[in-house]
């Protein structure tokens, strides 16, 4: 088990083990600076002491004085310094002339010290009493009296004793080692503290820096941070920086499955079905065999939605997802491609082969009641099934064989099966002829915007417009609903979203409503393609300063499933040049409130199913009084849509929403 130190405590360690380490440092020192003393000092203080006393006798040799001077000379040196004794032995050769004096030639005979000092060595010793002798080696100008004697001879020892207290150091030594000692301490505690904080701190910190570049340089969410450390601190950095990418993992895998599955059924959603289907006719191709897809509607699906709910139709959609899975293949790819529609891909699977699944799924769909409530339903549908390369060689070719045969299955009776062929040219030409009819009225500049007043609720005053879709035919205008589908399928959609927000900005613009705000509906394809940015940018700089950027965008559940990152990157880029968002139809599916969490959206706009009926039905009038504080809760303004009636607008009074639009208020009209 690993054990973890803090910062207090290695700065404690450090510091005590710094302390400890100069103490062991100046005891070593204190012992060297006193055998420095002794080797050094001492024989240079001794040495001193011994040639003063020798020149005071020599002087008095000079005069002629007695031995009993002498003497008393020695006497004298000692009487100066209590504590140093001086003493003073003759050599043989000033023995021979002169006589030994006192018990020298005992001393000479017994005492080594001596012995080796009259061979002409001075001699140290001692601990805690330094001794020193020194020779008195003969000169030439002691051959007049020492007549036995030749130069270089020793004529005696001065003995000198004093104990180690009476040692005498430099004022010079003791600063010089003080500043030795300093210098080696502060390295020492410099290099303590740089081995620490390298191998503690700075080590882990570069180690930890290290693996963030790999994680980024390599995209991998799923590597995680291990230090080589013994330090809390850094160890809680790795701790919480580990949990932090467990969230962040955690985060991008459901917006990765967001971004390709369909939150409600967890079936691969549009997007992902067509990258599949790409690499089916890749792989078709390479291997030479067939496959077959099929795209399935639900019939009458509406009625469930309208009876029981859109929550009971939600569970529904689950439940048919299950029998649909249970009948498949593995290696099947299954789909949700709209609200109630179906996608399959069947891999090596010729029409024939392809037929008697889709004949399984339809009947075991048809035999399979599902329970509401109170209630049990029994479901159909319209199957529509394409084969590759007999109804097309492309995705697009499939795509628009299989979705022809699943119209041409509605049209005979629904719950049956069809295959488009040759003879379906009348579905072809019809759905031609509405691409043909958008295609002229784009040309013809005869797509107009229209807008529905929106309310506060609180001040009965108008808060802005949510500008509509119509398209002129005659004297009559078609609504949203009437050419909307065909136009997304055709490609016709962008175009059509550039005209209303070009249109509808500058209506803006021409009846100065700077200060009213103006809501828009725009496709994902228009959302992605980014042309509409210019356009709002180029709006804004007209926008007189004393007015907030006025301009917000409605997203649709249906159009934010497909790429909920991708989204999710738009909103906050354009939130920084003013643009603000709006989730349109909210409550319509349990997935709205996950939109709510991942969207930085400003207004949610409750859908209109649960605010039409809210007099008569308690449970519509919860759904909307919770959405409304759910919303609250998150910082966004709430908009109720089909507001139809003054009891309707008193009861969302009461719960508090924000904006209201319909009937009620205004239908929508030209500006």
């Amino acid at each position: 088990m690993n054990s973890y130190t803090t910062y207090k405590k290695l700065i404690a360690k450090t510091v005590i083990l710094s302390l400890l380490t100069s103490l062991a440092v100046a005891f070593i020192y204190g012992i060297y600076i006193k055998k420095r003393a002794i080797d050094d000092l001492a024989r240079v203080d001794a040495r001193k002491t011994s040639r003063l006393a020798f020149e005071a006798l020599y002087s008095a040799m000079e005069k002629g004085w007695s031995k009993q001077e002498l003497d008393a000379i020695i006497v004298r040196l000692n009487e100066v310094e209590p504590q140093m004794k001086i003493s003073a032995y003759r050599s043989p050769i000033v023995a021979e002339l002169f006589g030994d004096h006192g018990n020298d030639k005992a001393i000479r005979e017994n005492d080594p010290m001596v012995a080796k000092a009259m061979r002409g060595e001075d001699v140290l010793t001692g601990d805690e009493e330094i001794r020193y002798l020194y020779p008195i080696v003969v000169k030439q100008k002691c051959l007049a009296c020492h007549t036995n004697a030749k130069v270089g001879d020793i004529n005696g020892v001065i003995d000198v004793r004093f104990p180690v207290a009476n040692l005498k150091i430099s004022l010079t030594t003791m600063i010089n080692s003080f500043i030795v000692f300093f210098v080696f301490f502060t390295i020492i505690i410099f290099a303590i503290l740089y081995y620490k904080l390298n191998k503690l701190l700075v080590q882990p910190i570069k180690q930890f820096i290290g693996m963030i570049q790999e994680i980024i340089s390599n995209n991998d969410m799923a590597k995680r941070i291990s230090l080589k450390t013994k330090i809390m601190e850094v160890k809680n950095i790795e701790n919480y920086f580990n949990k932090m990418l467990d969230s962040i993992q955690d985060y991008y895998e459901k917006l990765q499955e967001l971004s390709d599955r369909d939150y409600l059924t967890g079936l691969y959603n549009r997007r992902k079905f067509e990258e599949f289907l790409t690499y089916e006719v890749k792989r078709s191709v390479r291997h030479r065999h067939k496959f077959t897809i099929l795209m399935i509607d639900l019939d009458n699906f509406k009625y469930i939605n309208d009876t029981y709910g859109h929550a009971s139709g939600d569970l529904v959609l689950k439940e048919v997802t299950q029998i649909f899975a249970s009948n498949l293949r593995n290696a099947d790819i299954l789909a949700r491609i709209g609200g109630d529609e179906f996608a399959v891909i069947l891999p090596e699977t010729s029409y024939e082969n392809g037929h008697a699944v889709v004949e399984k799924l339809r009947a075991s769909l048809e035999s399979t009641p599902i329970s509401l409530m109170f209630d049990q339903v029994s479901l159909t549908a319209s199957f529509g099934i394409a084969e590759y390369p007999e109804q097309g060689e492309n995705i697009e070719a499939l795509l628009t064989g299989s979705d022809l045969a699943m119209y041409k299955a509605k049209r005979a009776g629904k719950n049956t099966i069809a295959r488009a062929d040759q003879s379906d040219q009348e579905m072809a030409t019809e759905i031609q002829k509405k691409g043909e009819f958008l295609r002229r009225a784009i040309d013809e500049d005869r797509v107009e915007p229209f807008v529905q007043p929106i309310y506060s609720v609180k001040t009965g005053e108008i808060y802005g417009y949510e500008v509509l879709a119509r398209i002129r035919d005659g004297e009559r205008y078609m609504a949203a609903g009437q050419f909307i589908e065909v136009a997304e399928s055709l490609g016709f959609a962008c175009k059509i979203d550039q005209i209303i927000l070009t249109k509808g900005l500058m209506a803006r613009e021409e009846r100065s409503l700077w200060n009213k705000r103006f809501f828009f509906n725009l496709s994902t394809k228009s959302l992605f393609g980014g042309e509409y940015i210019d356009v709002i940018k180029s709006h804004y700089e007209k926008e007189p300063e004393s007015f907030q950027s006025g301009v917000t965008i409605e997203i649709l559940e249906r159009e934010a499933i497909h790429n909920v990152n991708g989204l999710m990157d738009i909103i906050e880029e354009m939130k920084e040049i003013g643009i603000s968002f709006a989730l349109d139809d909210f409550g319509s599916g349990f997935s709205s409130f996950v939109y709510l969490k991942y969207f930085d959206t400003d207004f949610v706009k409750i859908d209109g199913e649960f605010v039409k009926n809210i007099v008569v039905n308690e449970k519509d009038r919860i759904f909307v009084k919770h959405i409304h504080q759910i919303s609250k809760e998150f910082g966004k303004k709430t908009i109720a849509e089909y507001v139809e009636d003054e009891e309707t607008l008193q009861i969302l009074k009461e719960i508090g929403v924000d904006y209201a639009q319909g009937f009620h208020y205004g239908r929508p009209h030209q500006l």
